[in-house]
């Protein structure tokens, strides 16, 4: 995989660091579940004028899938030594971006993996409310690692009482089948997101995850909107098979509880449509 960056784009993330911003270089492989990151001081010493080039092999995502991480060790001559492309899985992102500058001071592939492998649930279930710091020995050395879980309580009767209101239908293909789950139209992890019906769709797992990846989404007026700019990264990325049934229901209205005050609230439908399109 190679992944090329502007070379105005590497001096504005110098610039920010400068600033004490955390600044973070990953690309994603095509499958989307796992992600490669190279070390922002190989990044910034790399000397091409317009475009900079930095490169993964598609064997770490294999190796990720059984071992967790994976390391592509390389000459960085510019900095006088060897460096990393560390391919974790995207469960793992938010700890790597806590984390950048610890996870590129370690030498060995063995100390990445064994701390993947051995924290993978700490850093992984987000929700629970957790902070702490994990200690990884590497060559000698010791690297201090912080992570922080915010707690989302969830309400238990938002599941049963959207799925009532919708009698356990997905409101976009119509279908049962005991795969239909309550999605928030603005999202949970959102702070002032409600736990109230009018804040519920009743989505098929299909649907359901549709939604979530903002290609499909519910908006004002009860209707689906197909977005487009996450179509051309998927066709970019050659993931875009069977897109064009997706886009035929552009436009199209979805499902609605009969009882008028169980359905989605425009005001939701909109703030959950801008959230998910970025606006």
């Amino acid at each position: 995989m190679r992944i090329q960056l502007g070379r105005r784009i590497i001096e504005e993330q110098r610039a920010r660091q400068a600033g004490g911003d955390r600044v973070a270089f990953i690309g994603f492989f095509d499958t989307g579940d796992t992600f490669v990151a190279w070390d922002p001081r190989h990044v910034f010493s790399l000397q091409a004028k317009t475009v900079v080039s930095v490169y993964a092999r598609q064997s770490q995502r294999v190796s990720v899938s059984t071992q967790q991480a994976a390391v592509h060790q390389f000459k960085a001559r510019r900095l006088g030594g060897q460096s990393f492309a560390i391919a974790l899985p995207t469960s793992a992102l938010g700890f790597y971006l806590e984390n950048v500058e610890h996870f590129h001071a370690l030498r060995t592939e063995h100390a990445i993996v064994t701390l993947v492998q051995e924290h993978k649930k700490t850093f992984a279930d987000a929700g629970l409310g957790a902070s702490g710091e994990i200690e990884v020995d590497d060559a000698g050395g010791r690297e201090k690692f912080t992570f922080e879980r915010t707690a989302y309580p969830r309400d238990p009767n938002f599941k049963k009482s959207v799925l009532e209101a919708y009698r356990q239908t997905c409101c976009v293909c119509d279908r049962q089948l005991a795969i239909v789950q309550a999605a928030h139209i603005i999202p949970h992890s959102v702070e002032d997101s409600p736990d109230d019906v009018t804040n519920g769709l009743a989505l098929c797992i299909e649907h359901h995850r549709l939604y979530d990846d903002a290609l499909l989404l519910p908006a004002p007026g009860y209707r689906l909107v197909f977005n487009k700019e996450r179509a051309e990264y998927l066709r970019q990325t050659n993931q875009d098979k069977g897109i064009g049934e997706i886009r035929k229901l552009d436009g199209r209205h979805f499902a609605i509880p009969t009882d008028p005050a169980k359905r989605p609230r425009d005001d939701y439908l909109r703030r959950g449509l801008n959230i998910r399109m970025g606006a």
